[in-house]
Formats: C-alpha cells, structure tokens, sequence
C-alpha cells in the first residue's frame, strides 16, 4: 500500500488557481454558486498528500449514515452496490475548486465502473443543495450529504483550521477508495485544498490497487 501511495503522490496534478477570495465562504449564508465554472489550472510535480484519516488496511466506519434524495443510507448499505470510491470535498455551494472537481470527474464515471467501482461525491452540504448542483451539472454519480459532518469526523479527515464560520466542519480534500469488504484499500489526502487529483491520477491509483 506504500509503493501505492507513493505512485499516487507522485503523479501529475493539478492546482485550481483561483483568488483566495472566492475561495472562502461567503459572507451572505444564502450566497450559492450552482455552476461550476472552469477556472485556471497549472501542472505541479506532486500533489501534496498528508498522513491523516484512517489507514489504508483497516475498516471503514460503515455505520457512517448519509442523507441522500432517496433517503439515509449507511455506508454498509451503500457498499452491498460494490466497491467505493468517496470523493470528500468542502462544499457544492461556495468552493469552485469542489465545483470544478465535481463536475470533471464525471468523465471517469463509466471507466471506474468498468474497474468494479462505484463513484460518490460528499460534502456537508444539504441534500437540497446537493441535488440542485447535480441536476444543474447533470452528474452522472450520486451525491452523499453528510450534514452534521459525522461521517467526515468518523473518516477523522475534517479539516482542523477552521474553528468559526461557515467552513466548520470541512474535509480536507480527500479520495478514499474502499473494497466491498469495507476495508479502506487506497486514500490520497490533500493539505491544500486548491490542489485535487486529476482524472488520470483518480484512475491510477485504483489501477494500482
């Protein structure tokens, strides 16, 4: 699992350039940018990948409970469809780099289809919000709200600088791959939210697994 992480963090990357600004949450609580918009992006040689959240090899916390448009369902349940890749992002609403993200991966949907996996995307956002983005983006993989960031917190990924504001309870920009047994099998953790793993490097690392 180290030589994956290794080739995982060595891999090219992006960074989604975009003024610290616009970055932040916004003021006005009811402020929400529905379109992601595309937005500048540079090659760096590594994407900065951090030790934190649970290790590759042990159990995901599969009583984890996320809200969907069909109901709640526990990551257990969502896990009897097949393998899991989650893509934990900050929030649908104020964050184009999430936006950004979002909508690029659903490119790979079929390709990590074809390899056994499922796609989900998870934010704090609520189920409304959630389902807007995605209908607004036609997204062809289903979106997982975890409201009250419980399951963020059982992942231990929650971003700790941000202790006010809207940006509580935030992931740190994360990909988590977990088997149908529900052991985590590869995980790339970024320190920088502006930077996120690109398609080909998504498709990497569960190539190596």
């Amino acid at each position: 699992m180290k030589r994956i992480a290794s080739l995982f963090a060595l891999a090219p990357a992006l960074i989604f350039a975009a003024c610290s600004e616009t970055a932040s949450p916004p003021a006005d609580d009811n402020e929400i940018s529905e379109a992601a918009e595309p937005v500048a992006t540079e090659e760096v040689a590594e994407i900065p990948t951090i030790d934190a959240g649970l290790a590759v090899g042990t159990m995901a916390p599969l009583t984890a409970n996320f809200q969907t448009d069909v109901g709640d369902k526990t990551l257990a349940t969502i896990l009897e469809d097949g393998p899991a890749v989650l893509i934990f992002t900050r929030s649908v609403e104020w964050c184009p780099f999430c936006q950004t993200q979002l909508k690029g991966v659903n490119a790979v949907v079929s390709d990590l289809k074809e390899r056994g996996y499922n796609l989900y995307g998870v934010s704090y956002d609520s189920v409304e919000s959630q389902d807007r983005f995605s209908k607004n983006q036609m997204l062809e993989y289903t979106m997982l709200s975890d409201g009250n960031s419980a399951a963020i917190d059982a992942f231990d990924i929650r971003d700790p600088q941000y202790t006010e504001g809207k940006a509580v309870g935030v992931p740190y920009a994360s990909v988590i791959v977990i088997g149908k047994d529900g052991k985590i099998i590869a995980k790339s953790i970024s320190g920088d939210f502006k930077k996120r793993p690109t398609n080909d490097q998504l498709l990497a690392i569960v190539d190596a697994i």
